[in-house]
């Protein structure tokens, strides 16, 4: 289907409601115009209807979004991320939607733990013999536009369609807004929905041409690129892709000259890939490959797990069942909104149940520090759980299955919610507000991971 029927279907009123009400209603953020979701209901079906009417006209145009930074560690700049208003995140979710179906047979967004699965089993075949891991400077905001809109007009014809992208990549991201805000000339702004479908996109022909290399495999995600090779190919393959990326406006840090963004060696040599580590350990006279998590993610995860108990040692209302189900959470995570959340899942494809059982460890020994007597569940029984039970399970909580007598459960036990009065919506919304928030929380625990985070 062309871009501009796509683009009919998903810019009606009933179309755009439906997005608000699965992507948007949760969401706390605000943008530059700080108006809040409560507010916005208010006004909702005739800011849809104003969303449909210029978006079709072609007369839709972009607030300029919130600055937000995000911290990515001591000694880095931060990264900038794009809060748009509440009206233009339905706008922006509904130009995804265009993109993602007019672009379904060429680009794929899979998750890190399904690449590290094949990256695993790949480095296990014996096939190859070496790695480059090669990093992609300033990614998203070094995005030419003129490249971008070219290559998006071998696909898109309609003017309108494009028009709209290149409105929502020009708009200029402010702390607060002037007059004297100019347009954006380049990159793509990072956080709105359809930035990672954009990014997809300026990479779709590199993606293609590396990935048909004999003797070699080649994984990207976002601004992370693997390739497993023999030994003999690492130097053309590096010097190949960073003369590619060069010739459209990004920098590939070379594996030589800075070995600390990009790297090379031999497998069994350390390396690590999408918050995963990969290395061999010795067994005897042999070696034993071992995929775990990054040393980083494993000591945010210990700070998340000990600032939960710090949360209960200051809180006024010392509720022990409120404690357990927040730690149950952070050590099990969930599924909500078809989405599994959480470390373990996230790290569903390592080896390593040493890693496990010192998770479990290091809780009893927080348990014990702030003396309070519970029984959380289990790092090795939830691993166990979400790979071999994943579908069947209930020890892993999957909010979507909820009733309503259960969602009132969570309400009242564990947020102090007075539930008397409430229909049944009102009561499914308050609780997947709140389901909502602690299950954002988990993705704190992955932010360092990868770029997609």
């Amino acid at each position: 289907m062309s871009a501009k029927l796509n683009f009919i279907k998903a810019f009606t009123v009933k179309r755009l409601e439906k997005i608000y009400a699965e992507h948007i209603v949760l969401s706390r953020a605000t943008g530059i115009d700080n108006l809040t979701q409560k507010q916005f209901w208010r006004i909702l079906k005739d800011q849809l209807a104003i969303i449909s009417r210029k978006a079709n006209t072609g007369s839709y145009t972009f607030t300029k979004y919130k600055l937000k930074l995000v911290s990515k560690g001591r000694g880095k700049s931060p990264r900038e991320i794009s809060i748009p208003t509440i009206r233009d995140r339905i706008c922006l979710r509904a130009l995804c939607e265009v993109l993602t179906k007019t672009y379904q047979e060429s680009v794929s967004f899979d998750l890190p733990q399904d690449t590290v699965r094949i990256v695993k089993s790949c480095v296990d075949s014996g096939k190859y013999e070496s790695f480059i891991k090669l990093d992609v400077s300033n990614f998203y905001p070094t995005i030419e536009h003129p490249v971008l809109l070219k290559k998006l007009r071998s696909k898109i014809r309609s003017p309108i369609v494009l028009n709209l992208i290149e409105s929502a990549i020009t708009t200029p991201t402010v702390s607060k807004s002037s007059k004297f805000d100019v347009a954006s000339n380049i990159g793509v702004p990072q956080g709105l929905a359809i930035s990672n479908i954009l990014a997809a996109i300026y990479l779709l022909e590199i993606d293609k041409k590396f990935s048909s290399i004999r003797s070699a495999k080649y994984f990207r995600y976002v601004d992370d690129i693997l390739i497993l090779c023999k030994d003999k190919q690492k130097a053309a393959i590096s010097n190949e892709i960073i003369q590619e990326f060069k010739s459209i406006g990004l920098k590939v840090h070379d594996p030589i000259l800075a070995p600390a963004k990009s790297s090379a060696g031999r497998l069994g040599e350390r390396f690590d890939y999408l918050g995963y580590e990969f290395r061999n350990e010795p067994l005897g006279k042999a070696s034993i490959p071992i995929t775990t998590a990054r040393s980083g993610s494993i000591e945010k995860l210990k700070e998340s797990l000990a600032s939960i108990f710090t949360g209960y040692k200051h809180s006024k209302i010392k509720s022990l069942d409120f404690l357990t189900w927040r730690l149950n959470m952070r050590i099990t995570g969930c599924v909500f909104q078809d989405k599994s959340r959480g470390w373990l899942f996230f790290f569903s494809e390592i080896n390593d149940e040493t890693l496990l059982h010192q998770l479990d460890l290091y809780v009893a020994k927080l348990a014990k520090r702030f003396n309070v007597k519970i029984a959380p569940k289990s790092f090795v029984r939830a691993f166990y759980e979400i790979n071999r039970r994943r579908h069947t399970t209930n020890y892993v909580p999957n909010f979507d299955r909820y009733s309503i007598d259960q969602m009132k459960s969570v309400l009242t036990d564990y947020f102090n919610k007075s539930v008397g009065g409430l229909t049944d919506e009102e009561i499914e919304y308050e609780f997947k507000k709140r389901i909502d928030r602690q299950s954002r929380e988990l993705l704190v625990d992955l932010a360092t991971n990868s770029s997609a985070s």
